[in-house]
């Protein structure tokens, strides 16, 4: 795209030259990303962080920035957000939706292309951005009302969150939940894919479809899905868990 204008012709040269970017409105363009983990207790839980300005100041939110205009590509924004908030460089970022009502920011129209990314919680290292007081890590919980978050004794309700931040959030398990059935991300939530248990990627699974499922159904599905085909290998070793009999090592290839 560089090189576009070395085959122009005079009179597109010209208009490229004389062109008024400023004929249009612009819309500010950040990214927002939904930063999943499964904790410790194997509970499904997100990165949210205090907003430190206004707008929704003192109120929590997803993780995100503005775009650096004729700087850095939509992809690269995300990374660098990323990166500020926990650290983490070379994670793989998978474009969720893009959000842009004209209403959705008080400040001015904002488009927002979101990401979400699949961490292990043994790599984050969370930290608060230069736009935020702190960041934490909260489970997904449902009660008679829907979707909370809670971290210890602090709880949010979607109605606490920031901007749209609820929308997003929900639309992103939604199709987390919906993805798992045909893509790999569950994998990418192990504390360890070189070395893990059935019971293990089960637990993952659970968490992030909120409910219980069937063990020898869901051992018929990893066998056919994943070890069958190549995906993850048989270790021949054996880990022994607390209370439960020795358990298979697999290991996550592809």
């Amino acid at each position: 795209m560089k090189d576009y204008r070395k085959n122009c012709s005079k009179e597109e040269l010209e208009y490229l030259n004389t062109y008024d970017s400023g004929k249009y409105e612009k819309p500010s363009v950040t990214t927002d990303i939904v930063i999943f983990t499964i904790d410790e207790e194997d509970d499904l839980s997100l990165l949210l962080i205090r907003r430190g300005g206004y707008p929704y100041k003192g109120s929590w939110a997803i993780p995100g920035g503005f775009l650096e205009a004729g700087k850095e590509s939509i992809d690269e924004t995300a990374e660098r957000e990323l990166f500020e908030e926990t650290g983490l460089k070379n994670i793989h970022l998978t474009q969720l939706y893009t959000f842009g009502k004209p209403d959705r920011d008080p400040r001015t129209h904002v488009v927002s292309v979101v990401y979400t990314a699949l961490v292990p919680k043994t790599q984050l290292q969370i930290r608060a951005g230069d736009d935020a007081t702190e960041a934490k890590l909260f489970k997904i919980k449902y009660d008679i009302d829907g979707l909370y978050f809670k971290n210890g004794s602090v709880m949010i309700s979607k109605g606490d969150l920031a901007f749209d931040h609820a929308d997003i959030i929900e639309l992103a398990i939604k199709r987390l939940r919906n993805r798992i059935d045909y893509e790999a991300d569950a994998f990418a939530l192990l504390k360890d894919r070189s070395s893990f248990t059935i019971y293990e990627l089960k637990r993952i699974y659970e968490s992030i479809k909120n409910r219980s499922l069937d063990t020898a159904n869901f051992r018929k599905s990893f066998f056919r899905s994943y070890l069958s085909s190549g995906r993850v290998r048989d270790r021949g070793e054996k880990r022994e868990d607390a209370g439960r009999k020795p358990a298979e090592l697999y290991e996550f290839i592809a």
